[in-house]
């Protein structure tokens, strides 16, 4: 059975969720995913009687055949099991078990997928719609048209942000005044604190430095950048999102766009003007060139106007 005591699963993976925040400098998001992960692990282990200590490799197998028998996609799998093996890993080494039962097996592998991305003519019809404000009615729940006028502004920027410094949403959300170096009326670069608790400075192109240096006039430097007024916090992600959705809608777009998708079509103009790989990886934050390369079908159109006379 499943030990109980005060040093049984709960408590063990507490600590090991403190060590990724506090150690390793995991964000809140990636540590919610480990519990998620975990949690699951947990009541599995409760279905079959098992205890987490002893549990063996062909334990681990049987448990990604539950999960591919609930329907959980192959990258979902893959995460959960990757979640896995850096938990055992921590606990071997600060001796919570003896042995780690996700050394022994084959990793299940995660599905290569050309990501999403958008063409430069679905920029411009996204920069179109969002800049159409025929939409905005005069008065909704007691908000103003001058009020929607401001909020769609403020996500004009933010979505603008992204495609021009490929920054995660997590790492644009968290932006504050001080973390933008302004010269001559020109925001230069954004100093962000990224996945890992990785510190980078991402360079800005001169005509949107100069309108995002322009929107931060009269603000704070402890002031989020995209915070509706003075002292207050920026918009969640889930909100972000919902707001992209009406844009890329109106827009036409028959994508399902997100902000890490914005994030994408940045990785994807780099590749086409022939960035090489290495400068995208430092520009994204991407802490090994082999996730950078899944931008490489950006090259697909070059290819094809070679072989096209062929």
């Amino acid at each position: 059975m499943a030990d109980t005591n005060e040093t049984g699963f709960p408590a063990i993976r507490k600590e090991f969720l403190g060590f990724l925040k506090y150690s390793k400098g995991h964000s809140d998001a990636t540590c919610y995913n480990y519990n998620s992960d975990l949690n699951r692990w947990q009541k599995w282990l409760l279905s079959e009687q098992l205890n987490w200590r002893q549990c063996s490799a062909n334990d681990v197998e049987h448990f990604v055949s539950y999960l591919s028998r609930e329907g959980v996609g192959a990258h979902a799998v893959a995460r959960k099991i990757s979640c896995l093996a850096t938990f055992y890993k921590w606990a071997k080494r600060n001796h919570k078990v003896q042995e780690d039962p996700i050394y022994q097996i084959e990793k299940p592998k995660r599905p290569r997928r050309i990501p999403v991305w958008l063409e430069t003519e679905e920029q411009a019809a996204l920069l179109k719609a969002t800049r159409n404000y025929d939409d905005i009615p005069d008065n909704i729940f007691g908000r103003s048209r001058a009020s929607s006028l401001k909020i769609r502004q403020r996500y004009d920027l933010l979505f603008e942000l992204i495609q021009k410094s490929g920054l995660r949403i997590s790492e644009a959300l968290g932006l504050k005044v001080a973390h933008v170096r302004v010269v001559d009326g020109v925001a230069k670069h954004v100093r962000v604190i990224g996945k890992g608790d990785k510190e980078r400075q991402v360079p800005l192109p001169e005509s949107f430095g100069r309108v995002l240096a322009l929107s931060l006039a009269g603000k704070g430097g402890e002031d989020y950048v995209f915070a509706k007024k003075a002292g207050a916090k920026a918009p969640g992600a889930h909100a972000v999102r919902a707001y992209l959705k009406k844009l890329i809608d109106k827009a036409g777009i028959d994508k399902k766009v997100t902000p890490h998708k914005l994030r994408h079509t940045y990785a994807t103009r780099l590749l086409e003007k022939d960035v090489q790989l290495v400068d995208i990886q430092a520009l994204l934050g991407h802490e090994s060139i082999a996730t950078t390369q899944i931008y490489t079908h950006a090259g697909q159109e070059r290819l094809s106007k070679l072989v096209a006379d062929i």
